[in-house]
């Protein structure tokens, strides 16, 4: 975290933001056709002087993949005949990708690391934060706007409190990180996660955190339409694939006094397509 407080600064704002909405100091540089009055140091140095989390993978790809993923499973197609009916040309997950998480998830492996939150307030512990996904705006890979917790990609050398950070940054208080008032102080030192799902071919860990009631306004490059509901709420609305055994897998262990952060459960999308016949992957 940030050592001083920030005064705030348009110019560094608007990198942070950019570098919030694109995922990388490469990425920025590109869409700006590298037309910008910084250094690549100098970004860095920005970047950390807020104490931003440097982004540990492609948000948007893990979007796309499950989508495309749950297609296979829906229709029980090949990967290759739904990959051309419904991928749009600016897709950016390609068919070697999901070949690869499909024979991982046939194994049983995990190849990278991935933080969720299951986030509620303080007067209201029975409701989870949940906000829409609209990154994919092509009506045929599913529906839009499926309901996701705030999660995204981890490095495996990450500790708890990076990945919570990284989470919140780029999911939940995306618009405090670009004016400083990134608040630090809602993750303890230490955080452990509760238990692990695998989605995909990532091992997610999932965290439970409780917010002052206070706040109550989230933002994010990535999703939209923050609410808080309940269990029973949340199998009403489309979800991202593992979110709802996520809050189903809390809400069986959250009675219960011993550590659960050992328990590693799988998404029903790794257990369906696991048991699909070859052909279909």
């Amino acid at each position: 975290m940030p050592k001083k407080p920030i005064i705030p600064d348009k110019f560094e704002e608007n990198l942070i933001s950019l570098y919030l909405k694109h995922g990388s100091i490469e990425q920025v540089f590109n869409i700006t056709n590298y037309d910008l009055p910084v250094s690549f140091a100098t970004y860095h140095r920005i970047l950390n002087k807020y104490g931003i989390v440097k982004s540990a993978g492609p948000n948007s790809r893990l979007s796309e993949s499950l989508n495309i993923l749950s297609l296979v499973n829906n229709y029980k197609v090949p990967l290759e005949r739904v990959y051309r009916k419904y991928a749009p040309h600016t897709l950016k997950v390609s068919t070697n990708t999901l070949h690869r998480i499909m024979h991982h998830i046939r194994l049983g492996v995990t190849r990278r690391c991935g933080a969720a939150l299951l986030i509620s307030q303080e007067s209201h512990k029975d409701r989870y934060l949940v906000a829409q996904d609209y990154s994919l705006s092509n009506p045929a890979l599913g529906q839009a706007g499926d309901h996701s917790l705030p999660m995204s990609h981890t490095r495996m050398q990450d500790s708890s409190v990076t990945s919570i950070t990284r989470v919140l940054q780029q999911e939940v208080f995306a618009d405090d990180c670009t004016k400083g008032n990134f608040p630090f102080h809602l993750i303890t030192k230490d955080a452990k996660p509760i238990f692990f799902i695998n989605i995909a071919d990532i091992k997610v860990a999932v965290y439970r955190m409780i917010f002052p009631d206070s706040y109550s306004t989230f933002t994010s490059n990535k999703l939209h339409d923050y609410s808080f509901i309940t269990f029973s709420e949340m199998f009403s609305k489309p979800l991202r694939p593992g979110v709802g055994e996520i809050v189903e897998k809390f809400e069986e262990l959250r009675f219960m006094p011993a550590s659960a952060e050992t328990i590693v459960i799988n998404s029903k999308l790794n257990l369906a397509l696991s048991e699909l016949p070859s052909h279909h992957r």
